[in-house]
């Protein structure tokens, strides 16, 4: 198994991505073609994909997000990946400060219960340490949990709950400084 970090994610990735959501998440939670290459266009680094082989396992997605759509979220009872266009979602620049949204992540069925989600938290931390390295400050990650083993996931990485949204679907927040920057470095060495 390997980690990549893609910046170029073609048709057919985006395709096998789409291919795992419709395995582990209900129709509500999973988005469309269209909704993640909107996404996808208006930033290329917003996946950490896990590959056994030549053969996508696995993935997680996040991205910047404008502080209107940052605060439509906390106050929300509702989040769907069809509440997200590409409009909302921003480019980083070196210097300036953002708000992300962990719109997903999932294993391939087949790979699942194998630790193949340490080694997607592994490349979350590289991701993250790699973005404190290239000067770009992320103050905190929103997240929501549409499952048991979701917000079990969510715990792993330290996202605390911020209220939930509806029976089984909560909202959760990660606050990102120094303390998590040196336990990230602790658990990774930084590479992808």
């Amino acid at each position: 198994m390997q980690l990549r970090d893609i910046h170029d994610v073609d048709r057919k990735l985006i395709q096998d991505i789409l291919a795992i959501d419709e395995l582990v998440y209900a129709s509500d939670f999973r988005g469309t073609y269209e909704e993640v290459s909107e996404r996808f266009r208006a930033n290329r680094d917003m996946f950490i994909l896990l590959y056994d082989d030549d053969k996508i396992i696995g993935y997680l997605c996040l991205f910047p997000i404008k502080a209107e759509l940052y605060e439509k979220i906390v106050r929300s009872d509702r989040m769907y990946d069809s509440d997200i266009p590409g409009s909302m979602i921003e480019r980083y620049t070196p210097g300036e400060r953002y708000k992300l949204f962990m719109i997903s992540v999932a294993i391939h069925p087949d790979y699942q219960n194998q630790g193949h989600s340490g080694k997607i938290i592994q490349g979350f931390y590289s991701y993250m340490l790699k973005k404190q390295k290239d000067n770009i400050h992320i103050d905190s990650i929103l997240a929501i949990s549409v499952s048991k083993p979701g917000e079990r996931f969510l715990g792993k990485l330290r996202f605390a709950p911020l209220k939930e949204i509806k029976s089984g679907i909560s909202l959760h927040e990660l606050i990102i400084d120094e303390t998590f920057y040196s336990m990230a470095a602790g658990e990774t060495d930084g590479t992808i």
